[in-house]
């Protein structure tokens, strides 16, 4: 079903079928956004079978569906609540003809290009036991490091359960104890995989002094470029 702005959206969002908090910052969060945006929410795709290491045919033809509808509606950009979505980034781009960002991991050869190939990039995730290379499109090295929130006391349990209260300042700290792990390598910048770590994003700029790279900064960097006339 679709929800949000009526009148020509640009932005279109594929939500997987979730209902725990969604604090602004997060891609699933209207409020996010600062052009016109529009959500799409899943009815089968949820983080139980899209965390994984390979998605079902029926999930991809779900997502594909949900981006044609997008498309339908007006939107000229579109993305997805999920980085695990990210294999999904070439087939569902041919499909609809649109800029397409499956997941902040598309950026990574940005990253390489601008911050060089020998310096480490941390990637931060929803649960780093199951994302995998296969996740990375090709672009993933051994200069990738990657650490999860699935140890924390908050965040992780939340969404993972679908609880309709989330404790924002523990969710914080859950972010940042998992980013600390990270900091050994000496990551050049930061990256989240995960769009519901986008709130937490200043935090982490100002607690490491680290650039911090996400989904959401990304929709706008090509929202930003289009033509308004």
């Amino acid at each position: 079903m679709l929800t949000g702005f009526a009148a020509s959206p640009k932005i279109g969002i594929i939500m997987l079928n979730t209902d725990f908090p969604r604090p602004v910052g997060d891609i699933g969060n209207l409020q996010s956004y600062r052009y016109p945006a529009q959500i799409f929410k899943l009815s089968k795709a949820n983080v139980s079978n899209v965390v994984c290491s390979q998605l079902a045919e029926e999930l991809i033809e779900e997502v594909i569906g949900a981006a044609h509808s997008l498309k339908a509606a007006g939107a000229n950009i579109i993305t997805t609540s999920c980085g695990f979505l990210a294999p999904l980034q070439g087939q569902v781009q041919r499909e609809i003809g649109l800029p397409f960002l499956a997941s902040s991991l598309c950026l990574l050869p940005f990253l390489r290009q601008a911050f060089g190939s020998h310096c480490p990039i941390g990637v931060l995730t929803f649960d780093s036991r199951v994302l995998c290379a296969d996740h990375f499109n090709g672009h993933y090295d051994d200069k990738l490091t990657i650490a999860g929130i699935e140890n924390g006391r908050e965040l992780h349990r939340v969404i993972k359960l679908g609880s309709s209260e989330l404790n924002a300042e523990r969710a914080e700290e859950d972010v940042v104890e998992a980013a600390q792990q990270l900091m050994q390598q000496q990551p050049s910048c930061l990256l989240l995989e995960c769009t519901n770590l986008s709130p937490y994003k200043e935090k982490l700029r100002q607690h490491f002094q680290l650039p911090v790279f996400d989904l959401v900064d990304a929709i706008h960097w090509l929202a930003g470029a289009q033509y308004r006339g």
